[in-house]
């Protein structure tokens, strides 16, 4: 570099005598020490698996200080979440989370800053979880001893979402037990009794409220619609027995007392709730659609296989398999796929996903290129294969890996779109398919509006959508 520096000349410069030699071995040189890098960085993101969301500078930001907060910044890529971590005194310990929204929580048991960045952070993902589970344990035993309105106050975002439905389905198999027993009304009177829960919750918006709890109303408010919503339809069907598959076909949540731990069920579908922080990030309103590609997904998962919403632009289909994530307390992690993504990059992401228990939707994945998906399907194939047989390790791209029960695979496509490869017969085999339609707009605006307090949400609904709808149609776009 100093010889250059000195002669410019590039001639020169270049016909040095051993000149070619020196920069064949820097070059060699380079890749060795490239390689050497890779593997310590791979190293790090197996000890703690969310580091393969980030990208290698990104993690070689967090390994190059010793400053513990240099995290935060990156907390929203390894948690769902989680926009940042409670330090306690002189950041030596980790006290609680806070979400994006401004909700937080304090963990039951502080986790100390000690050793190295991933040995402290997977404290702080386990302690995450443990105290999530206290909190909602202690959540659905408060919710039959504390008037409502104090429990939603009271309780976090989540809690209060997955606690009402906790309850919501012991209420409905109870009033089926009554039915059963000869009391012929039971499903009319819970009927009303949800109703008039609906009215408490606008009446609680109309009111003051902080932001936070207004939130927490709101999402409540959109998820206790579609609750009272079944109801009604049962009584409307006659629905009798619990056994029934208008009942069977709905995602029900149980405190099983004996694994002492919250569950979901849907049709013959078993499933343990994640406890990944949601914060109050909200949710997308149930429409008889979304109930569709829900059963779709949960038999999907059922079997060990993935989810494939496919459908136009603007149907819904990432935000549904968020939303399940959601519902079911996982990490749902969401990766644009394109021509760049080849096989090693897809290999760490999987590696990532079945490590740590999180859903993987790969959006447009017809965007990538045939070559590349047919080592792909192989890979889907072995975790798959992996989950059926119940394993907790398995082999894995040259490497023996942890295997969480709860990870899931999805993928979404906008088929007919100029530059999309067809998948290959032995990937669609892996994914069951479900196609999405645009959505009842009417429907989703009369509940939102619904949720923000407003008692005549059907006739402002239905003027909503006329108006915007003539605006679509008679409107030029404007750029």
């Amino acid at each position: 570099m100093l010889d250059t520096a000195k002669n410019t000349n590039v001639l020169d410069a270049c016909s040095t005598d051993g000149r070619l030699d020196q920069l064949r071995t820097l070059s060699e040189q380079l890749e060795v020490c490239q390689k050497s890098l890779s593997e310590y960085l791979d190293t790090k993101r197996c000890a703690f698996p969310r580091f393969y969301f980030i990208s290698d500078d990104e993690l070689l930001a967090i390994l190059g200080t010793a400053d513990p907060t240099s995290v935060q910044e990156h907390m929203l890529k390894l948690f769902d979440n989680c926009a940042a971590l409670k330090f306690g005194r002189g950041n030596k310990s980790i006290v609680g989370m806070t979400s994006s929204e401004g909700e937080g929580f304090t963990f039951r048991t502080v986790v100390p800053v000690e050793g190295p960045v991933e040995s402290w952070m997977t404290g702080v993902e386990a302690e995450m979880r443990r105290t999530l589970s206290t909190v909602m344990k202690e959540g659905v035993w408060n919710y039959a001893k504390t008037p409502r309105n104090k429990w939603i106050v009271d309780c976090l975002g989540m809690v209060t979402l997955a606690g009402s439905q906790v309850w919501w389905t012991w209420e409905t198999e109870d009033s089926f037990r009554r039915v059963r027993e000869g009391d012929k009304h039971a499903m009319k009177a819970y009927a009303n009794k949800l109703t008039d829960q609906l009215s408490q919750l606008t009446g609680m918006v109309r009111g003051e409220l902080t932001g936070e709890a207004r939130r927490k109303v709101n999402t409540l408010i959109i998820t206790d619609v579609h609750g009272r919503d079944i109801i009604d339809t049962f009584v409307r069907d006659s629905v009798m027995n619990a056994r029934e598959f208008a009942w069977e076909s709905q995602l029900r949540f149980y405190w099983d007392k004996d694994m002492d731990d919250l569950n979901m069920r849907q049709c013959t579908g078993l499933f343990r709730y994640g406890y990944e922080y949601m914060g109050l990030n909200g949710r997308l309103v149930i429409t008889a659609l979304t109930d569709r590609c829900y059963m779709t997904l949960t038999t999907a998962m059922t079997y060990r296989l993935g989810g494939a919403p496919a459908g136009p632009a603007g149907t819904g289909k990432t935000e549904t398999v968020k939303d399940l994530a959601k519902a079911m307390g996982v990490q749902c992690v969401v990766f644009n796929c394109g021509e760049g993504l080849d096989y090693k990059a897809m290999g760490n992401i999987f590696s990532g996903l079945v490590q740590c228990g999180a859903w993987g939707c790969f959006d447009e994945f017809n965007r990538i290129e045939a070559e590349v998906l047919s080592v792909v399907s192989s890979q889907i194939r072995q975790i798959q294969e992996a989950l059926k047989n119940d394993m907790s390790r398995f082999q894995f791209e040259g490497r023996e890996i942890r295997l969480d029960p709860r990870a899931g695979i999805f993928i979404t496509m906008n088929p007919g779109y100029a530059g999309r490869t067809e998948l290959p017969d032995n990937l669609k085999a892996l994914f069951r398919p479900v196609t999405m339609v645009v959505p009842d707009m009417e429907q989703i605006c009369e509940i939102m509006l619904f949720s923000e307090g407003f008692d005549s949400a059907k006739v402002l609904a239905k003027k909503m959508t006329v108006l915007y709808k003539l605006a679509r149609e008679q409107l030029s776009k404007q750029h």
